[in-house]
C-alpha cells in the first residue's frame, strides 16, 4: 500500500491510523470536516496532505481529490459516535447515507478497497432486537451502523470495490477524551473518585490504540472482501478481570464497587465473532498486553491532565 485517505482523520482512532500508516511510509490523505478542526495529532506526520470535506459532502471528495492512485479508502467518520445525537434518527440516517456516498466516491477516485469502521454495538442491538424489550432511544447509533454497513456493503459490490468490514471492539490509550468506560475510570481512580460498576460477570475485551491501527492497515492490505475482521484482543474475558487489572495498574488497594450497579445490557458470548480472523489472513497479532497498554494510559494522563 503505497497511499490511503482516512475520513475521520483527526479523531480518537482515525489520527493514530494516520500514523500507523505515516510510519509504514504510506502517503496519507486525511479528510477532516473543515478547516477548525483540531488536527494537532497529525498535523506533522510525513506524508500526509488535508483535505476539508464535511461527511455530508462526502460524495465531492473525487472533486477535491486529484489523486486517483489511492489504494485503500478507510471510512471511520460518523457523527453522533457519542453524547446526545446517537439518539437523533436525522442525523444517524444521514451517517448512513454519507457511508454510501463514500463508497461511491472511493470507485470515483479508481480506489478498489473499502475498509468500513463497525461496530460491536451491531451485535448488541440486533441481540436486544430480538427480545421484548423497548430499545432506548440512543440505540438509534447501533442501528444506522447496521444500515451504513449492509447498504454500503452492497453499494461496493454493485461498483467493483472490496468492502472490508472492520468491527471494533472497545479501543483505549493515549490520546482518548471520549465518554467511554476505561478513560472515564481511570480519571476518576486516578483524582481519587469512587468507581461503581456492574459485577461485570460479562464478557469483554479491549484493544490499545496502536494495535487498533495497525490491525487496520492489515486488513486493507491482506484481508479478503466481503469479510468481517473483528478488531480486539482476540483473548475476551469477563469484565470483571479487565476492570481489576485496571485498578492494579492505579493502586491495588483502591476498593472498585463491583456490583453496586445494575446491568441492563445485553452479554455477548463472543462466539459471534471470528475473533482469530485477522491473525489467519494477515498473520497479525496484537503486540500490546492490556497491562502496559493501562501503564501508557496512566503515563498520558498524569501527563496531559
Amino acid at each position: 500500500m503505497k497511499k490511503a485517505i482516512v475520513t475521520g482523520a483527526n479523531g480518537f482512532v482515525g489520527s493514530a491510523l494516520c500514523r500507523q500508516l505515516s510510519l509504514a511510509g504510506v502517503s496519507v490523505i486525511a479528510v477532516v470536516r473543515n478547516a477548525g478542526a483540531n488536527i494537532d495529532k497529525i498535523r506533522d506526520l510525513p506524508g500526509l496532505s488535508l483535505v476539508c470535506c464535511d461527511l455530508s459532502e462526502i460524495s465531492q471528495l473525487p472533486q477535491r481529490i486529484s489523486d486517483r492512485d489511492v489504494d485503500a479508502f478507510f471510512h471511520l467518520a460518523w457523527v453522533g459516535s457519542a453524547g446526545p445525537l446517537r439518539g437523533d434518527y436525522q442525523v444517524q440516517l444521514s451517517n448512513a447515507h454519507s457511508a454510501c456516498d463514500a463508497v461511491k466516491a472511493c470507485a470515483d477516485l479508481g480506489c478498489k478497497r473499502f475498509v468500513f469502521a463497525s461496530s460491536i454495538m451491531e451485535y448488541e442491538i440486533e441481540a436486544a432486537m430480538k427480545t421484548d424489550d423497548t430499545p432506548g432511544i440512543n440505540t438509534l447509533y447501533s442501528i444506522a451502523k447496521i444500515a451504513a454497513d449492509y447498504m454500503a456493503r452492497a453499494v461496493a459490490g454493485s461498483l467493483g470495490v472490496d468492502f472490508i468490514r472492520a468491527v471494533i471492539s472497545n479501543i483505549y490509550g493515549p490520546g482518548e477524551t471520549s465518554p467511554r468506560l476505561i478513560n472515564t475510570s481511570l480519571r476518576k481512580l486516578l483524582s481519587g473518585q469512587h468507581c461503581a460498576f456492574s459485577a461485570g460477570e460479562q464478557m469483554y475485551d479491549f484493544i490499545y490504540i496502536t494495535d487498533a491501527a495497525q490491525t487496520f492497515v492489515e486488513i486493507a492490505q491482506k484481508g479478503l472482501p466481503n469479510r468481517t475482521y473483528y478488531i480486539g484482543s482476540q483473548q475476551p474475558r469477563p469484565l470483571k478481570e479487565f476492570l481489576r487489572e485496571m485498578r492494579d495498574q492505579v493502586d491495588p488497594s483502591i476498593a472498585i464497587g463491583l456490583g453496586e450497579l445494575p446491568f441492563n445490557g445485553v452479554s455477548l458470548t463472543y462466539q459471534e465473532f471470528d475473533i482469530h480472523a485477522v491473525k489467519n489472513d494477515t498473520g497479525f497479532v496484537p503486540q500490546v498486553s492490556f497491562a502496559q497498554g493501562i501503564q501508557n494510559t496512566i503515563h498520558w494522563l498524569k501527563e496531559n491532565d
